[in-house]
C-alpha cells in the first residue's frame, strides 16, 4: 500500500499505492506511512506521491469509515498524528501531485513543505457532500488562507484548478505532466546540495515561530540561528565559501 524507493543523493519517495480506490487512505495505509517515515532515517528529502496518473489521494477510504463506526475516531486521531508528523518531520517533505488532490489528500499536501502539481489536476474539499467536514485539514488551511477563502472551499466543495492553487499559495508550481518529475527534481537537487543541519534546525524553528507573538518569535529565531551557527556545517560553509569550493556537509 506504500511503496518506498530511495535514489542516490538521499531522496526517498513514498508512494500511496492504492489506485483501485483512488489512493484513498485507510488506517493500515496511515500506519504504513508512519512506518515508512520511521525508516527514512538516512533520507535528505522525502517525496510523497500517489500511484498512477489520475489521483494523488482521494482522502479517507469511505468504505472503511462506513463499515467501522467504532473505529472512526481512532482513524481520525491517527490521521491527525500523521499530518503533524509530516509537518514536523526532520527532513523537508515535497508533495508530488500526480493527479487530483481530494479531501484528506489536501491535508497531506498542506502538511508538506513544498508541492508540485500537474496542471490538469484539481484540488477540492467535498466532505460536506457526504455529511463530513474537513476538520484536521483546517489546522493547516486556516494558516495558509484567509478565513473566508478557506470557508468557501470547505462549505461549497468548489474545485480549485492547478493555476488557482498556485495563485493561492497552496502549491508552489503547476506543470505539464511530462515535466512533473523534472520540476520535483529541481527542488530535491537544490535541497540535497545545501546544509541538512541548517534545513533541519531552521525548518522546525519556523514551524515553532509561526504561532508565536512577534517578540517571542524573534527571540526564538535568534536563539535557533545561534544553534545553526554552532554546527559543523556552518563552519564548513564559511570555510568552503572562502576557499571557493563545494562544501562537504556532515549534518551536524
Amino acid at each position: 500500500m506504500i511503496q518506498v524507493s530511495s535514489a542516490v543523493g538521499g531522496v526517498t519517495t513514498l508512494t500511496i499505492d492504492r489506485p483501485a480506490v483512488r489512493n484513498a487512505i485507510d488506517l493500515a495505509t496511515i500506519d504504513a506511512l508512519h512506518a515508512a517515515l520511521d525508516a527514512a532515517v538516512d533520507a535528505r528529502v522525502i517525496v510523497l506521491t500517489g500511484a498512477g496518473d489520475k489521483v494523488f489521494c482521494a482522502g479517507a477510504d469511505l468504505a472503511q469509515v462506513a463499515a467501522d463506526p467504532l473505529g472512526r475516531r481512532v482513524a481520525a486521531g491517527s490521521y491527525a498524528r500523521l499530518l503533524g508528523r509530516i509537518s514536523s518531520f526532520e527532513r523537508p517533505v515535497i508533495a508530488r501531485l500526480n493527479g487530483h488532490c481530494v479531501a484528506g489528500g489536501v491535508g497531506l499536501l498542506l502538511a508538506c513543505d513544498l508541492a508540485v502539481m500537474v496542471d490538469d489536476a484539481s484540488l477540492s474539499l467535498p466532505e460536506t457532500a457526504v455529511g463530513m467536514w474537513p476538520a484536521m485539514i483546517g489546522a493547516f488551511l486556516l494558516r495558509d488562507l484567509p478565513r473566508k477563502q478557506a470557508m468557501e472551499l470547505a462549505l461549497t466543495g468548489r474545485k480549485l484548478t492547478a493555476p488557482e492553487a498556485v495563485g493561492l499559495g497552496l502549491v508552489n508550481r503547476a506543470v505539464p505532466r511530462v515535466d512533473l518529475d523534472s520540476a520535483v527534481a529541481t527542488y530535491t537537487d537544490a535541497i540535497v546540495a545545501r546544509s541538512p543541519s541548517a534545513a533541519r534546525i531552521g525548518r522546525n524553528a519556523w514551524r515553532q515561530a509561526a504561532d508565536l507573538p512577534l517578540d517571542e518569535a524573534l527571540a526564538l529565531l535568534a536563539d535557533r540561528l545561534g544553534d545553526v551557527m554552532d554546527t559543523e556545517d556552518a563552519a564548513e560553509g564559511f570555510v568552503s565559501f572562502l576557499e571557493k569550493r563545494t562544501p562537504t556537509w556532515k549534518d551536524r
